[in-house]
């Protein structure tokens, strides 16, 4: 069915309600686990149903921010759902307290157990005016910032219309169109400061009254962040600061250099050719039939996806008065559905929606294909940007059908922005931290906070001389801050991932595509490390991952010479493999190396044949080594050596090898 029919129709709340009650009732009283599961999946069919008409009202209220009877639809849903959460909450300490929760986490895996124990602690009834209050001004900010028009070359703009002439070869009009745009957030921004410091104090209230020490550590776990806490996440932060602020200058260094300028302004750092950026060929229905060629070449499971969202029309992509701003994919439970959104504007930017969303769409329909749960389809944010941002690099061969004869440049341009833009990334997040560490700061003195940290993480940044963005205005044009809080540090994280298998695709793609195949099915299966362990990928905040994780990026971007045999980060850190000999570790198998350099090049992955976690080191005679499995006796090939200077290497080339899924399985004859 295309979306424009989906029906509408305004959830009976009472009835909602009623049905979470007796679902309650049911867990208290099952006398078995089969009982009990029976009930469950019963209940997770009328939740989606509901969540089914509430993700219909939502995307058609952010189609058209104008339309009254969606905005009241959408107040009256953010009105009604904190209280129905008090009613799920109930159910799920009844699920918690049930004699047959072990069977039930046996069944489905541990993550809704988190998700459950996460709902006890945020949900109460203490609060339903403070979520009520929020979810009323994220509705004023967005109506606020979609109201936003100019007149710019003749035309109505909004500030995605007034992006695309950002990126105009001819100077004189990107800088009208910057000086347009920092216009438009100049004006709006005592509207955007009012709603943002009433957010502050419903935000802090609520965690106050929730017992949390701030509303940071609350934030952190109502975005499920199990496996990491915020000393991670700045320990993270102060990698990007060392291993690639400095390597982003040196980007837009060049950059300047190629556009023949003295001074790099906010302006110019959109733009990386005189003659200007590749800019994609046709409009809308063209770049969505370019889009379907390419899913279908790419694999049998993207074109079977792409082929029904084309089918369905699941798609709203065109900027018009009175849209929301920004890009997004949700997704529809009913018919398992996913639904994009964007603001095409005639940039490149087009076609990265229809790789990055794509991106989000392929993994949510292929998952609710393959999980029991509809609430195991979607992953934490750290793997789900993994799945958007890859899936853009995934993508890249077929650039010319979107770029012709411009696609070696826009691959170019967009591989080093994607690079370059980590810096902002992690701002966004140490931004957020120190305005909840003090809120009561003044609007003044949250731009201060942000001017700060600009010259901290992105020391190029010039606003060339406007006031109001010099001093820190520039914050308020990203709307995570606003709509999503805390929702940021986690495309840094998950860039580290899709930068790994950038680089492994290129090594061997076949391998890498199974592992990336394997991580969108597994949805929200399994926790977070555990996800990247599944794909083989490096868990990002653990010390050195930022650097080996761009290594390959580094390397193709000719920014520094990459050491050579660099294999894939291990995705458990926290674990050193076994030695060389029994009960020698990787470090002490090399003599003399640094430890914590050859443990972060030798740390291996669970094996890709039987998937345990039981890799080691073995030796044979003096002269060579490989990585073996415990388990189902999986071997890389031999790796020889002469001294233990090249003992280090071929522990590292055996690494690579174990860690890329190139082994001789024994018990597959692979």
């Amino acid at each position: 069915m295309k979306f424009s029919d989906m029906p509408y129709t305004r959830p009976d709340m009472e009835q909602a309600a009623a049905e979470a009650k007796a679902f309650t009732a049911r867990l208290k009283n099952a006398k078995s686990y089969q009982e009990l599961k029976s009930a469950y999946l019963a209940h997770e069919k009328e939740r989606a149903a509901l969540r089914n008409q509430m993700t219909i009202a939502s995307i058609r209220n952010t189609i058209n921010t104008q339309d009254a009877f969606y905005e009241n639809e959408m107040n009256f849903l953010n009105a009604e759902m904190p209280k129905l959460s008090l009613i799920e909450k109930e159910a799920g300490k009844a699920l918690l307290e049930s004699p047959f929760l072990a069977d039930f986490v046996a069944e489905f895996g541990p993550t809704s157990v988190n998700r459950l124990k996460a709902q006890q602690r945020l949900q109460s009834e203490a609060v339903i005016e403070n979520r009520v209050k929020d979810a009323s001004l994220r509705q004023q900010y967005s109506k606020a910032v979609a109201g936003c028009t100019t007149e710019f070359n003749g035309e109505t703009c909004n500030f995605y219309g007034l992006l695309k002439y950002m990126e105009e070869p001819d100077r004189s009009v990107r800088k009208a169109a910057f000086e347009a745009w920092a216009r438009m957030y100049e004006q709006v921004a005592p509207e955007l400061d009012r709603i943002y410091d009433e957010m502050i104090k419903v935000r802090c209230d609520m965690a106050k009254k929730l017992g949390f020490e701030s509303y940071i550590e609350m934030a952190y776990l109502e975005r499920g962040r199990y496996d990491y806490n915020q000393q991670d996440a700045q320990a993270f932060r102060r990698q990007v600061r060392e291993e690639i602020t400095p390597l982003a200058k040196e980007l837009f260094d060049r950059q300047k250099a190629a556009l023949g300028i003295d001074h790099l302004y906010y302006y110019d750092e959109a733009i990386s050719d005189p003659a200007g950026n590749a800019s994609p060929k046709g409009d809308r229905d063209q770049l969505v039939l370019a889009a379907q060629e390419m899913y279908r070449e790419l694999s049998e499971e993207t074109g079977r996806f792409f082929d029904r969202m084309v089918e369905d029309q699941m798609f709203d992509l065109e900027t018009k008065p009175g849209k929301r701003g920004g890009g997004y994919c949700t997704f529809l439970p009913g018919p398992k559905m996913p639904f994009i959104f964007s603001n095409f504007n005639g940039t490149s930017a087009d076609v990265d929606v229809l790789t990055h969303e794509a991106g989000h769409a392929f993994q949510a329909f292929t998952a609710s294909r393959a999980l029991p749960l509809m609430e195991q389809v979607h992953s934490g944010a750290e793997v789900a940007e993994i799945h958007s941002m890859a899936m853009e690099y995934w993508t890249y061969p077929w650039m010319e059908l979107f770029f012709g004869d411009q696609a070696d440049k826009y691959r170019y341009d967009h591989l080093a922005s994607s690079f370059s833009n980590v810096p902002y990334l992690v701002s966004v997040d140490e931004f957020q931290e120190k305005v909840f560490e003090n809120p009561e700061m003044s609007a003044k003195e949250r731009r201060q906070v942000w001017h700060e940290i600009e010259q901290t993480y992105m020391p190029w940044r010039d606003y060339d001389g406007n006031a109001f963005l010099e001093e820190g205005g520039f914050w308020m044009q990203k709307q995570h801050i606003f709509l999503f809080p805390f929702y940021y540090i986690e495309y840094a994280m998950a860039i580290m991932g899709a930068f790994e298998f950038y680089t492994r695709q290129k090594e061997d793609r076949p391998v890498a595509w199974a592992d990336y195949l394997r991580l969108c099915e597994a949805g929200g299966s399994k926790g977070y490390f555990d996800l990247l362990q599944y794909a083989g990928l490096s868990i990002p905040v653990k010390p050195g991952a930022v650097k080996n994780c761009i290594r390959g990026i580094v390397e193709e971007l000719g920014l520094a010479e990459a050491e050579q045999e660099s294999p894939a980060n291990s995705a458990n850190p926290s674990e050193s493999p076994a030695g060389a000999e029994a009960g020698e570790t990787a470090a002490e198998a090399a003599s003399g190396d640094d430890p914590d350099e050859l443990g972060l090049l030798t740390e291996l992955l669970p094996c890709r044949v039987c998937h345990e976690d039981c890799a080691y080191f073995e030796t044979e005679g003096d002269w060579c080594l490989y990585v073996a499995c415990g388990n189902c006796g999986s071997t890389t090939a031999f790796c020889a050596y002469n001294n233990p200077a090249e003992k280090k290497e071929a522990m590292k080339k055996a690494a690579q090898l174990w860690n890329m899924g190139k082994v001789i399985a024994e018990r597959r004859g692979e």
